[in-house]
């Protein structure tokens, strides 16, 4: 007998979200969000010593990521993320993302 078995639930962070933070604990953060689920990839940027942005990307927009990888330079695409994405990403601060990687 053979028995397939689709999970079918969403995950709480959806799509393309932009998490901004101070790049210690933005680093950290990334590291817990790896160690717990592997559903999602991120995109670290530095934007000076004290501002550092996460970009999370699932589903169709992790499809659309890959696509403009193919296309152009990936460090003009990394450094102008937001222009070449079909849309805006959500954004919120680290204490929320915190709350719901808990909640995940």
């Amino acid at each position: 007998m053979y028995i397939n078995k689709t999970n079918n639930t969403q995950p709480s962070f959806q799509k393309f979200i932009k998490i901004k933070g101070h790049p210690h604990g933005v680093q950290k953060f990334r590291e817990e969000l790896l160690e717990q689920t592997d559903k999602y990839m991120t995109l670290g940027v530095k934007k000076d010593k004290t501002k550092s942005i996460l970009y999370l990307f699932s589903g169709k927009d992790f499809d659309e990521f890959i696509d403009w990888t193919k296309k152009i330079h990936f460090r003009e695409f990394r450094t102008n993320i937001e222009k070449y994405m079909s849309k805006k990403p959500k954004v919120m601060g680290l204490s929320e993302a915190k709350k719901l990687l808990k909640n995940d």
